[in-house]
């Protein structure tokens, strides 16, 4: 059940996670949900830490199957955003994934799962700078500085009302990525 709550959650929202759609999904009987999860913040916190654990899973399997080749910023940029919300980005990401996964680091309970996943998704995010030829970003102290702005530029580019978020917000890391490298050389 937790499984099909964490698909739900990723591909739906926070609005799809509830007994009867998770036992539906799941092809459980509907009160096996309710007993498993007697409330609806028990299903959803398990249906974060299982889509954290999905999302850190397929993002580490998506940065060790990139080619190592040199990329350009603006390829690199957009890897890293396919890395960071693995498993799937759509346009859609900004209201069914990143405000809620910044809700989710506000509520106190859900707050120590999506800390969890971070180590993690911040190697995949290195893996993916490395493969891309961007290894002097991937080693600086940059990082943190670039993770911030993936989910920076997306809510920017949504807020503005660009017609494609992700799409602008590929462009604003792409520039980053750029202005990263040129402070780190020589």
């Amino acid at each position: 059940m937790t499984q099909a709550a964490a698909v739900l959650l990723i591909e739906e929202g926070p609005e799809a996670v509830t007994h009867r759609r998770v036992a539906t999904a799941a092809d459980v009987p509907t009160g096996s949900a309710s007993y498993y999860f007697p409330t609806q913040a028990a299903l959803y916190a398990a249906a974060v830490q299982a889509a954290e654990n999905l999302r850190s899973t397929s993002a580490q399997e998506y940065a060790d199957s990139l080619a190592r080749r040199h990329r350009s910023a603006r390829r690199t940029a957009e890897l890293l955003l396919e890395t960071w919300y693995a498993p799937a980005l759509d346009q859609a990401v900004v209201s069914r994934r990143l405000r809620p996964m910044l809700e989710a680091m506000t509520d106190p309970s859900l707050r120590p799962i999506m800390m969890a996943s971070r180590p993690t998704l911040l190697t995949a995010l290195k893996t993916t700078l490395e493969r891309s030829g961007w290894t002097d970003v991937a080693t600086s102290r940059d990082v943190d500085l670039l993770v911030r702005m993936l989910d920076a530029a997306l809510l920017h580019s949504a807020a503005a009302g660009e017609r494609d978020p992700v799409h602008d917000a590929i462009s604003i890391v792409a520039r980053l990525l750029e202005l990263v490298r040129g402070m780190i050389e020589p």
